[in-house]
């Protein structure tokens, strides 16, 4: 979008819209006149016209006025490149550092310098002896004003501001309260950028200023976050809403898994649910790279155990989902294992892959609501704490359909003839029916009744080359 100056103001005039200096001029013309003193006459419409080729002295041109004997082209074409000259120095939203700095012509400004040159050869030119007299007049008690009209496209702004709009715009972060320190840690306020709001403001601050460097500090808007650090600081935590405690190996080939659940537990640990908030798993505890904490271990990949980054992060989402759903938190989005895990009970584990699948909730409650979660030593806990014990939950979970697995085959020529290697076992699928009973404080009762589907864990066999199947494996199970 197109930029534009402001209009041109051609009839600057005091209050009262007198006009006595054109009617006195031309009362004492007449007089001259009707005297018979011609050459007093002439003498008088000389002094009060502008003499041809020359700008009416007085002009109130962008805030200066114009002295006697300039051109029209001259005084256009000087005041032309003085503006397209001028220096534009943007400064970062704190005001310390240039964003981007150059002129005007540099940034792709134009301006409208014939419309300018007309506007300055016509005043004091225009119409018969008595308005030329009249606007001359006008002109010397600065009351005729002309702006210079310009434009500024976006194009080249909007250009050099989009990798610092990627690189530094950033969502607000919510207060913690640090259970280890007993206090709250500090929240940040996130800010968005808006390009064009640059421009607008370029375009204002230049239109402002006669300087010849104009500086603008770049716009944004900013964001506070719903648990400021006063809000977390006075949050009440004296009730358990809800604990959950997993297990895990932490010692040996385990020590990776370990690290990865302390460092996901880190990431919601703290977190204040404000009410009616939902909040994400992923966000929260961010992708499992190296960079972001996490190490190698093992994890479920489409039903079979591999190494990975971050594996043991599904423990403490397992975790704190079932905190979550013990106190009657809502669960927004929550998907099951491809199989169920060892470590919770069935219904209860939640799966997170950073950043497709996810673990949301939400807060129900006219309080915020506390995590507490903690991994050490073997041992995934999760307490969600609040001013009040809200509701009571009760859980049932029923088998209401069975899948068979099936039996995968691969061969290997470093298997020895007539060995076989069982790589993976097989597991039956389950389609599991939960109900959830809520009894409130209050007296209400809410009953939700979900499914969760575990698809079958294929057995996987390792044969040799040219082994017969059907005589090297037992059959499958018939049911």
């Amino acid at each position: 979008m197109v930029g534009r100056g402001p209009g041109i103001d051609e009839s600057m005039r005091d209050g009262s819209g007198k006009r006595w200096w054109g009617w006195l001029a031309r009362a004492l013309t007449i007089v001259a006149l009707v005297g018979g003193t011609a050459g007093a006459a002439h003498q008088h419409v000389d002094e009060h016209t502008v003499p041809q080729g020359e700008v009416a002295p007085g002009i109130v041109l962008d805030g200066t006025t114009i002295a006697a004997g300039e051109t029209p082209v001259g005084l256009a074409e000087r005041i032309v490149e003085r503006h397209l000259n001028r220096t534009i120095r943007l400064l970062d939203p704190e005001g310390e550092v240039p964003l981007l700095e150059g002129q005007l012509r540099d940034l792709g400004a134009t301006a409208e310098r014939d419309r300018l040159l007309r506007q300055l050869a016509a005043i004091g030119h225009r119409g018969d002896v008595w308005q030329r007299m009249e606007e001359t007049d006008r002109a010397r008690n600065g009351e005729i004003g002309v702006t210079l009209r310009w434009r500024l496209p976006a194009t080249a702004i909007v250009a050099a501001l989009l990798p610092y709009k990627e690189a530094h715009e950033r969502d607000p972060v919510d207060a913690r309260w640090d259970f280890d320190k007993n206090e709250a840690v500090p929240h940040r306020d996130g800010f968005r950028i808006d390009p064009y709001d640059a421009v607008a403001a370029i375009r204002a601050a230049v239109d402002k200023s006669s300087d010849e460097v104009v500086e603008v500090t770049l716009p944004v808007d900013r964001l506070s976050p719903q648990a400021t650090t006063e809000v977390v600081a006075a949050v009440d935590k004296r009730a358990v809403l809800s604990e959950y405690e997993t297990v895990y190996g932490y010692v040996g080939s385990q020590v990776g898994r370990a690290k990865n659940v302390a460092r996901a537990a880190q990431g919601i640990d703290g977190l204040v649910m404000m009410p009616g908030a939902v909040y994400s798993f992923n966000a929260l505890v961010g992708p499992r790279s190296v960079d972001n904490g996490f190490d190698r271990a093992g994890e479920i990949y489409k039903g079979e155990l591999r190494m990975g980054i971050g594996g043991g992060t599904c423990q403490v989402a397992s975790t704190l989902h079932a905190a979550a759903y013990f106190s009657g938190l809502d669960v927004v989005q929550r998907a099951p294992h491809s199989r169920p895990s060892g470590y919770i009970g069935i219904g209860l584990d939640a799966t997170v892959a950073y950043p497709t699948v996810d673990l949301k909730l939400r807060n129900p409650y006219p309080f915020p609501v506390v995590v507490h979660a903690r991994g050490e030593k073997g041992r995934m806990k999760v307490q969600l704490l609040g001013k009040t014990q809200p509701a009571k939950v009760d859980h049932h979970a029923s088998t209401v359909a069975v899948r068979m697995y099936k039996r995968k085959i691969r061969r290997s020529p470093w298997l020895e003839e007539g060995k076989v290697f069982r790589k993976q076992k097989g597991r039956k699928g389950l389609t599991i029916e939960k109900v959830r009973t809520i009894e409130f404080a209050d007296g209400g009762v809410k009953e939700e009744t979900t499914r969760d589907v575990y698809p079958p864990t294929n057995e996987i066999y390792y044969l040799p080359p040219g082994a017969d199947e059907e005589e090297a494996l037992p059959p499958l199970p018939s049911g």
